[in-house]
């Protein structure tokens, strides 16, 4: 229940103060919440891409 609150809250946040349309407003707070829920999920790819390198080593000859 607590999430559903949050994404009324961010829906109206977008709407209100971006005068976006409420459907993009509601796709956009549902995105913006997905991201927050798997922002340890992304923080992890991108920690391991940083530590092992993603095949660009910048040495082109």
């Amino acid at each position: 229940m607590r999430s559903f609150a949050i994404l009324l809250f961010l829906a109206g946040a977008l709407h209100l103060f971006l005068q976006v349309p409420i459907i993009i407003a509601g796709c956009g707070a549902l995105a913006l919440w997905v991201l927050w829920k798997l922002k340890w999920v992304i923080l992890g790819i991108l920690g391991l891409e940083m530590l092992f390198g993603g095949g660009d080593s910048g040495s082109d000859a």
